[in-house]
């Protein structure tokens, strides 16, 4: 009779741990889509105010480092990248490890390029550019943060038109 009481008891611990892990990923999926959706906010308030300290809240030092070098590329060359996120698909969320987790999303986004001197639209305007993107993504006190961005593919769907040229 113990012997069975032993058993319910370790059967009935294996389901709620094996419940509760279902939640935590649940909860990890909703977390890590709700840094990358923050991450793409400051990403492009980022560009348009020419800082990327806000976006330190969900990316890290490596990360915001990159997009940095990009954005003081586009101010030596007198332009401030104006963007803005149309639509986003996340078509996979991978947890690789406990503390890191990889994501495939597809994003719509529209660029505007402004010649910071005349603030008017520089070279080119662009609408309805989708990426393929890979985000990869850490666990840090408490929080996941982007770690990296590559882009695995890039289509242009309608673009170019709007008195820009085409590059």
């Amino acid at each position: 009779m113990l012997k069975m009481k032993n058993r319910l008891i370790i059967t009935l611990l294996m389901l709620l741990w094996i419940g509760s892990c279902g939640v935590d990923a649940r909860n990890d999926t909703r977390a890590v889509k709700d840094t990358i959706f923050k991450y793409n906010e400051l990403l492009a308030q980022g560009y348009a105010k020419m800082d990327v300290t806000p976006l330190q809240e969900v990316a890290t030092q490596e990360q915001a480092k990159k997009v940095y070098n990009h954005m003081a590329a586009l101010g030596e060359g007198k332009i401030r990248m104006e963007a803005q996120l149309m639509d986003i698909d996340f078509l996979d969320v991978q947890f690789s490890e406990k503390n890191v987790a990889q994501v495939e999303t597809r994003e719509t986004w529209n660029y505007t390029h402004a010649n910071t001197d005349t603030k008017m639209p520089g070279q080119t305007i662009v609408e309805g550019l989708i990426y393929t993107l890979s985000y990869q993504l850490v666990m840090g006190h408490g929080q996941w943060f982007v770690s990296s961005v590559r882009v695995l593919q890039e289509d242009n769907v309608e673009n170019f038109s709007k008195g820009g040229r085409r590059d």
